[in-house]
């Protein structure tokens, strides 16, 4: 029986609320869906030692309970310190109205390659994965990460084939190997061979 009605436009929120495993609704959307580790590119960090201090000081200061504290005093510093890095612009709530999905995406950037990022909503994150999968099959080849503030884990669009990142990085301690990431992200184009090396 299928999960999605045909020709029906659903917003991206309605993504996460399905039950059904991701591969099973990717795979009516026409999609292969594999979980593996990706070999992400990756780009010299400059320090990040005070970055990694003000994350921890707002751990110890901000009860984490809501998506709002989580996006304030996590998710926002991180995407706000990689955009200066780079001069690029940070969308936040961009509104997107596709094929299959709409609505707006929590957070999208431009750089070399796109990248989305999903807050996953309950600390779920499969079905914010969902969800994050359904927004980049409306963006074209990119990447995607989907977090709940203090664990990311990324995704990667080519063609029709989604790859969801086996590992799991952890904010702060992994703070160091998540920007170099995301630099690597937005600095380097999808299709490169050769990651950049990490500084």
């Amino acid at each position: 029986m299928p999960i999605l009605e045909t020709d029906r436009v659903y917003l991206f929120s309605q993504f996460a609320e399905f039950s059904q495993p991701p591969n099973e609704i990717l795979a009516e959307l026409g999609y292969q869906y594999s979980i593996q580790p990706l070999a992400l590119p990756t780009a010299p960090v400059t320090d990040v030692a005070d970055l990694r201090q003000t994350l921890e000081r707002r751990i110890q200061l901000t009860p984490l309970t809501s998506e709002q504290a989580r996006r304030e005093a996590l998710v926002s510093p991180i995407l706000f310190w990689v955009v200066e890095q780079l001069n690029l612009r940070l969308n936040i709530e961009y509104p997107v109205s596709g094929q299959r999905g709409k609505g707006t995406l929590d957070y999208l950037i431009r750089g070399e390659a796109t990248l989305l990022v999903v807050e996953a909503k309950q600390d779920d994150l499969t079905r914010g994965f969902t969800q994050l999968a359904a927004e980049m099959i409306e963006m074209g080849d990119c990447y995607g990460a989907v977090t709940t503030g203090n664990i990311w884990q990324f995704a990667q669009l080519q063609q029709t084939s989604i790859v969801q990142d086996l590992n799991l990085y952890r904010v702060p301690a992994d703070i160091a190997d998540l920007m170099a990431i995301l630099l690597g992200i937005l600095s380097q184009p999808l299709d490169a061979k050769e990651p950049l090396e990490q500084g």
